[in-house]
């Protein structure tokens, strides 16, 4: 057999569309593996919908809104906090986002534990939002009850190896799959909260 090349140019585009392709399959494949995982958020979108305008609530009453992570689940947890302060719409209120994370170095002061910052921090009538894909920490369990017994309400983001925590919090929605695709369900689902909250601000500044 002879493969005949006309051009080296030629030669050259067919290597690389061969690697697209490879690229493409691979793509593909992170897809499928993410599918159940996405799957569990369309079934939960009533209730992230209800999640997103009740931080709008929240944040127009004067409000605050926390948010903590268990181990990998700190950075969904900060990104939360980060793009929900994004999306306020600064018009001189008092509204705070904001991530709780374990701070080693202080915990010998009584300071450093999630359950000790929102101790000091939450406020009745706020929220807190805490992400677990992997596992659940005693440390989150005593963040939920802290949370708890201050009156702000506690909502949970949690993974088939974490799904207890429900047991802890006031409202919880379970990605029911393995941690690493339910820490990606968890960035979606708390992006999908702060279109919500956007949009939830943005009707009411109609109103």
């Amino acid at each position: 057999m002879s493969i005949v090349v006309r051009r080296t140019g030629q030669a050259v585009r067919s290597a690389e569309s061969k690697a697209s392709r490879h690229a493409v399959d691979v793509v593909l494949g992170h897809l499928g593996e993410i599918g159940p995982a996405v799957a569990a958020l369309r079934r939960e979108s009533s209730r992230l919908a209800e999640w997103g305008e009740e931080l709008a609530r929240v944040r127009r009453r004067g409000g605050s809104v926390f948010a903590a992570g268990s181990d990998g689940s700190a950075h969904e947890a900060q990104r939360f906090a980060s793009e929900l302060s994004a999306h306020d719409p600064g018009d001189g209120g008092t509204f705070k986002a904001i991530s709780f994370s374990r701070n080693a170095n202080a915990e010998a002061d009584g300071a450093g534990s999630i359950s000790d910052q929102v101790s000091q921090q939450v406020n009745d009538g706020d929220i807190v939002v805490l992400l677990a894909a992997k596992g659940i920490t005693d440390d989150l369990r005593a963040a939920a009850a802290a949370a708890k017994s201050k009156g702000a309400r506690v909502w949970a983001l949690t993974g088939r190896d974490s799904r207890d925590l429900a047991q802890s919090v006031s409202e919880a929605i379970c990605v029911n799959t393995d941690p690493a695709h339910a820490e990606e369900a968890h960035l979606v689902a708390v992006l999908a909260l702060c279109e919500c909250f956007d949009d939830a601000m943005k009707a009411a500044g109609q109103e």
